[in-house]
């Protein structure tokens, strides 16, 4: 009955409207003098969608089976698996499913995380949201939805019967809102505008979310290109409905950069200022850099530049680099996870085991990451500190991951143990455990993708941390971009 009382009338699905879900007739019908024909799981008789293209005043012709197949439609309810429209402009059908799918079961975990604090980007998509995005957002926003659901679903069903037709719908919306951006950049006044910046941004998340790695670079450069032809990021930064989207970009950017080949790191060279802009503007914000403090965040920042300095050609002595990796890891060393909680108002025992938990894989990324460039020295003294803060990491993970709440944000923090633990069996059988099961919690590829990529690294016989990443990976879990504010 929860499922029924979402669905629209079989009438405001013909017209296009919002439903007030009012039984056994809904309002919207009756003020209007329509007949309500109700909510059944059959769509009425005299209810009948024209496919596109086809027109409605022409005489009626002798219909086979095969027409009526084509312009009925079923019931929009969530465990149907959508069919794909013959035209670029989204169905309403299928954009109804996917709004009750997502308000029914992805609102509701999502909601688990607000109990850590107020986050702007977790929101149900209510009528009015519903209606803006029928009425004035491009197709390309619309079908974000579509594919964040599909996504969703497959990542819970995996390896079920009803995977393979969720697979296809999926990359079948996906080149449908492709080519809805494209068509929007191609267009002058619209190409570097607040909805395309969002429509690229939705894009990368849905593509982080699904496995598609490679791909969210090109989503970033993009994006990037935009924000220099509008002013960068500081101009940007002056229109508040835009900072949950620089912040996105910020967070995604930085942390992809830990996960990938020297040689393709972005932000850590390039836009350092803005950075620091960023970081200093906002750094009191609610989930600004995810639920990563922001100590912590601007010290992953000088890991990158370090990291990309030492593998160029660079008059700078080796010295210089060791020097300040080291007063990187005494500043993370240093860093108190109960004081950073101590403002937040809930679940503050949550938040310091986050804390601890980041703590401890920055320690590990900045020893690692920089030995297998020879910054830092191979020696005993640093054995220890990763040996220590390897298993302090993997009993912290362990506990977090029976937090809901908190699940989302760890899958970085499980990257960064499997990479020091290649010699430990222990923690490679709890990897290999854990990592599919966050997944179906979690209705994101992202974990599985990261078994995938460990599992090449262990059986690889290398130990260092570039030896891991053969392209860029990013394991940031944002589940949502906040685009309630845009026009």
């Amino acid at each position: 009955m929860a499922e029924d009382r979402k669905r629209h009338c079989w009438e405001c699905l013909r017209r296009s409207l919002v439903c007030d879900f009012t039984r056994p007739q809904c309002k919207r019908c009756s003020t209007t003098g329509v007949i309500c024909p109700g909510y059944n799981d059959t769509q009425p008789i005299r209810l009948r969608w024209l496919a596109p293209g086809r027109v409605k005043s022409r005489k009626r012709k002798p219909m086979n089976k095969d027409t009526k197949e084509i312009t009925r439609k079923q019931s929009a309810s969530p465990n149907d698996i959508v069919s794909p429209p013959t035209e670029l402009k989204t169905d309403l059908h299928v954009f109804v499913q996917a709004t009750e799918y997502y308000n029914a079961c992805i609102y509701p975990d999502l909601l688990h995380i607000s109990r850590l604090g107020p986050n702007t980007a977790i929101y149900p998509i209510t009528p009015p949201i519903f209606q803006m995005a029928i009425a004035t957002h491009p197709d390309h926003i619309r079908l974000v939805i579509v594919c964040m659901t599909l996504s969703h679903r497959m990542n819970r069903a995996r390896h079920g019967p009803e995977c393979h037709a969720l697979a296809r719908n999926f990359f079948h919306y996906r080149g449908q809102l492709i080519r809805s951006l494209s068509d929007d950049i191609r267009v002058e006044h619209k190409c570097t505008s607040d909805l395309v910046i969002a429509g690229i941004l939705t894009l990368l998340l849905v593509d982080a979310q699904q496995g598609a790695s490679p791909h969210y670079r090109c989503h970033l450069d993009g994006v990037r290109r935009i924000f220099m032809l509008r002013g960068g990021m500081r101009s940007l930064a002056q229109s508040t409905r835009m900072v949950p989207l620089l912040l996105f970009v910020v967070f995604t950017a930085v942390m992809g950069d830990t996960s990938s080949p020297v040689p393709d790191l972005t932000m850590a060279t390039s836009h350092l200022e803005e950075l620091d802009f960023m970081i200093n503007q906002y750094s009191s914000r609610p989930f600004a850099f995810a639920a990563y403090p922001t100590a912590l965040f601007a010290e992953i920042i000088k890991i990158n530049y370090l990291r990309v300095r030492a593998s160029k050609s660079d008059p700078t002595p080796t010295c210089v680099y060791t020097n300040n990796a080291y007063e990187i890891l005494n500043r993370i060393h240093s860093f108190s996870a109960e004081q950073w909680a101590e403002p937040k108002s809930r679940a503050h025992a949550e938040w310091v085991l986050l804390g601890n938990i980041h703590q401890a894989a920055v320690a590990l990324y900045c020893i690692l990451s920089l030995q297998s460039l020879a910054i830092l020295p191979q020696s005993s003294f640093l054995q220890q500190h990763c040996i220590y803060h390897t298993q302090l990491l993997h009993r912290l993970l362990s506990d977090a991951l029976t937090f809901h709440r908190i699940e989302r944000f760890i899958v970085w923090d499980l990257v960064v143990l499997g990479v020091a633990a290649v010699n430990d069996a222990g923690i490679r059988k709890f990897l290999r455990q854990q990592l599919p099961q966050l997944s179906h919690s979690t209705g994101t590829y992202a974990p599985l993708m990261a078994r995938t990529l460990l599992e090449r690294f262990w059986a690889s016989g290398e130990t260092h941390w570039d030896a891991c990443f053969d392209q860029p990976y990013t394991f940031a879990m944002n589940m949502s971009v906040d685009v309630s504010g845009l026009r």
